[in-house]
């Protein structure tokens, strides 16, 4: 059952690969011929993600119980990450975009909605970006903050969470969340632009910036 549904899901994801043809041909610009294997990869990613998998975690998880912004990219199961902290009694805040805002009114909208209900069932806090003061005031009372670095580059929207940090007074740790030997990995403190490399097509290579 779990293959026949992720074979459907598949399906899906390649049907919207060969409709979207400006993002198609912005993901061919950036990785060329490997483009129909990230989507696969990134398919069984996002199918995986739908499941609500727990993460096992890896690396130095000391100065989550100070609060702390923890980022990535968009890589692998970064989704997942949430859920598994706030299951283990963190309290977690996350930082998201309006659909609303790019893919027009309806549609959009009820994006929103779902997104936000999905992320915020096991007691994430959501936070957008006009919200700059109740995400200081949630990192200075020790919460957990994730945010997404990347953009049309690796990096885009670093330079404004290290001035977070530093304006909070908090650690900027990096995380990925990935799956491997079929379970799932959260890996705090890891290498971010190294495992894109070794692994790159856990990388979503077709997002860009709104």
């Amino acid at each position: 059952m779990y293959l026949l549904a992720e074979c459907a899901f598949l399906s899906l994801m390649f049907s919207l690969y060969w409709l979207c043809r400006q993002r198609r041909r912005y993901l061919i610009r950036r990785i060329g011929k490997r483009a129909f294997d990230n989507v696969y990869h990134v398919g069984r990613n996002i199918f995986f993600m739908l499941r609500r998998y727990t993460l096992e975690i890896s690396g130095d998880t000391s100065a989550l119980s100070r609060g702390c912004i923890l980022y990535s990219f968009h890589f692998g199961v970064w989704e997942l990450m949430p859920p598994t902290l706030a299951k283990m009694g963190y309290r977690l805040g996350i930082i998201v975009n309006r659909n609303s805002e790019t893919n027009g009114p309806i549609i959009g909208k009820l994006f929103d909605t779902l997104l936000h209900r999905w992320r915020s069932m096991i007691g994430v806090t959501v936070f957008y970006k006009e919200n700059t003061l109740e995400i200081v005031r949630f990192l200075k009372s020790g919460g957990i903050f994730g945010i997404l670095v990347d953009g049309d580059t690796m990096f885009q929207k670093f330079p404004k969470t290290q001035k977070l940090a530093r304006l909070c007074r908090v650690p900027l740790i990096p995380f990925a969340a990935y799956r491997r030997a079929g379970k799932g990995v959260l890996d705090v403190g890891c290498d971010l632009p190294d495992l894109v490399r070794t692994m790159p097509n856990e990388y979503m290579w077709f997002y860009k910036s709104r």
